[in-house]
Parts: structure tokens; sequence; C-alpha cells
């Protein structure tokens, strides 16, 4: 009983502090934010940007469709100029209909405009302020189109746009593995080391038709974004793309290949057979030969015959060693096509430069300065493959005769 008084001094402190929250606020304040698009402003100065953001119609998501009709638009663009994204997202505030919400951001895409100028300015803010999280992927508007007319295609299958981009890509990451995504927080990391690839996305189609709920209501619409091609940044500003193999190759080498599909030629006829990647594995590691350093990759694969458009008996263990090798040697092709395009652009994508600081901390002292500009384009990339096809389907002659 000596402990009551205290007791309930402690329960009348406690409920004061669990009354309630000071800085709370309500849902239907709040303008929830799906997309952002960043391209470049009028003036280089007091419009540097002009920055869209794209919010959730929750009526129309939560409801979808009635009486068989779009009764809206499932989200709203609005957009301003100004010369800092802090600034230009405030103008912003004027026009939307409640605080702008950024926690459940799903892309982030700039125009290609602004890369090649450079986009070291965008991320601050988006690093300082706790309501971005840094895991949302980041992609270069690509073409004609702007970032904000990527942003405003309407899609079917998938009413908001900024996840139809977002789903994409994550599809094309597991299935075809031709361009790996790229987090905020890595675009953020790659500006301070200098260097960072960044996927594309452009409109397939035509743009103007995309910013319509016809669109969507198409069995084929007339635009749609696509993902397409890997950016490679060097000081904060766009030198060039990677496509198709080269950008695969990027890849490779990063050791985020999921799955994908390497066609291998038969004889005269390409591209005859079809080989699903099913398993890899990639390794980096930097030797010091004659106080030089020497690049080795090391990729370890397993694949399945998907399609033998081919004469070939691939019951014969000497077929299959036949194929292994030439996938070996395809994906080896692949990999210093880009290793030879980013030695062009003088960018370590790759950070080959830190590993060769941990091999060798004086070696690297010494290059440091001079290590992108005429170190790395003379530095030799040795590639090792290693791979293996476990199955080759429910058959192993074709019906196709020789």
């Amino acid at each position: 009983m000596r402990h009551k008084p205290l007791m309930l001094l402690l329960l009348c402190v406690f409920l004061i502090l669990l009354s309630g929250c000071w800085d709370r606020e309500e849902l239907q304040q709040l303008s929830i934010v799906s997309g952002l698009a960043i391209d470049k402003g009028s003036d280089k100065i007091k419009n540097r940007y002009r920055v869209t953001v794209q919010i959730i119609n929750p009526s129309q998501v939560a409801g979808g469709q009635q009486g068989g009709k779009v009764q809206a638009s499932p989200v709203t663009t609005f957009t301003e100029t100004g010369s800092t994204l802090s600034e230009t997202l405030r103008k912003i505030s004027t026009k939307a209909p409640g605080e702008l919400f950024f926690p459940h951001l799903q892309v982030l895409v700039i125009g290609e405009k602004v890369a090649k100028e450079g986009i070291e300015d965008l991320f601050d803010m988006i690093e300082r302020d706790a309501q971005f999280r840094v895991l949302f992927p980041v992609f270069i508007a690509r073409g004609n189109a702007t970032a904000k007319e990527t942003l405003e295609v309407t899609t079917p299958l998938e009413a908001i746009t900024s996840s139809k981009i977002a789903d994409t890509l994550k599809s094309s990451e597991e299935e075809w593995g031709g361009y790996k995504s790229t987090r905020a927080d890595q675009v953020i990391q790659g500006l301070k080391e200098g260097n960072v690839v960044v996927t594309g996305v452009q409109i397939d189609g035509e743009a103007a038709k995309g910013n319509a709920t016809t669109n969507m209501q198409q069995i084929s619409p007339s635009a749609q974004p696509e993902i397409k091609g890997m950016a490679i940044f060097k000081n904060g500003k766009l030198k060039d793309w990677l496509e198709g193999h080269s950008g695969r190759g990027v890849t490779w080498i990063m050791n985020e290949m999921k799955r994908t599909v390497v066609n291998l030629n038969c004889g005269e006829k390409k591209d005859a057979t079809a080989i699903e990647i099913t398993r890899s594995k990639s390794s980096t590691h930097v030797k010091i030969k004659h106080q030089k350093p020497e690049i080795y990759i090391t990729i370890h694969t397993e694949g399945a015959v998907l399609e033998n458009n081919c004469s070939k008996d691939l019951s014969k263990s000497q077929v299959l060693g036949q194929l292994d090798e030439q996938l070996e040697e395809e994906i080896k092709q692949e990999v210093l096509l880009t290793v030879k395009q980013t030695k062009k652009q003088k960018s370590d994508i790759f950070n080959f430069g830190e590993q060769i600081n941990i091999a060798d901390k004086h070696v690297w002292k010494n290059i440091e300065t001079s290590w992108e500009k005429d170190i790395f384009p003379e530095t030799e990339v040795h590639v090792n493959v290693q791979a293996i096809i476990r199955r080759t389907g429910m058959t192993t002659k074709s019906y196709i005769n020789k």
C-alpha cells in the first residue's frame, strides 16, 4: 500500500503520454504519391526542373468500375516547375487535395535531358527526407517522350501506371534478366562513387494517345511503357546506353542473373536452340601482375533445353558437351561486350577499382587518380564461364530431319 500513490502518479503520466499522437495525419487529408517524374524545366536557374507527381485516387482503385464503366481515372498527376526539388513539390501542394505522402512511392522516372545534364542534385532531398523510403526503383525516360508522359500512360491490367512500370521491371528481372533494377539508395551510393547504371523505360507506341482512359480499355493499347536499356552514368551524367546483350552482361557480372534464355546456333542455322538459364552465380577477383591489376570474372551457370529446332540428338553426352561449350562461349562474349563498352566510356560501373584497393592498397594508391581515364580502358579482363545443361525436356531427339 505504501507504493499506491506512486503507482497512481505513473498511471496518470502514462495516460497523458498515450492519449494521442501530436503529429497524426488523417488518411483523408493525405495525397498518396505512387510515382514521381522529373523533367527539364524552362530555365537553367529559376525553373531548372519540371516535376510531376502521380497521386492515387483511392475511391477508383478500391471501387474499380461501376456499372461496367470507368467513372474516373485511378490516378491523377500534378505538375509544377522550380529551381529545387523541395521548392517544386511545395508548389504542387497548392494544387493537390492533400499533403503529399511519399512512403508508398513506387517509381522515380527521370527525363533523358535531365540525365544528360546531371542528376547529382536530385537525390539530396530524397536522402535527407524521412518520408522517402529509398528502396523504390529509378528509371530514365528514353526517346522523345518525357518522364511526365511516361508516367501518364494509362495501362490495362494494372490501373496505376507506376505500379505497372515497377511490376514490369520485376517480371523482366525474374524471367528475362536483361536489365537489372537500380534502387534509389543504390543510385545515391553510385553517385558518391562516381559511376552507376540505371534502367531505361520508353513508351512503345504514341505517347499522345497514352494519356487517356480509352488506352486502358483497348485490347492492343496505343501506348504502353516498356523496359529498355541500361544507362551508364559517369560523374552524375548520362554517357551511353547498354542495349540487348551488352545490357544483360551487366546482370551476369553483378551476380544478379536469376533466369534468362540464351539462343545457340546449330551449324549454319542461327539461334536454333534455346537454353533456359535456371541458376547462375558470378564472382570477381583481382590479381596484381608486375604492379598492374588484372580482372578475373568467373560465372557458374546451369540450364535446360527449352527448344531445339535442330537435328542434334540430345541423348548423346557428346552433343550435350558441345552445347555446354557453346553456352559458355555465348555468355563469355556477352560479358566481354559489356566490358568493352564500359571501357570505351571510361566508366567503372562494376567497382573493379574498389576490389583492386582490397587486393593491394599500395598499387591502388598509385593508380587511383588515373584509374578510369587511363588504366581501366587498358586493363585485361578475363572471363571464365562454366556451364552445364542439366535437363533436355520430355524428348531428346527432334522430329526435324537432318
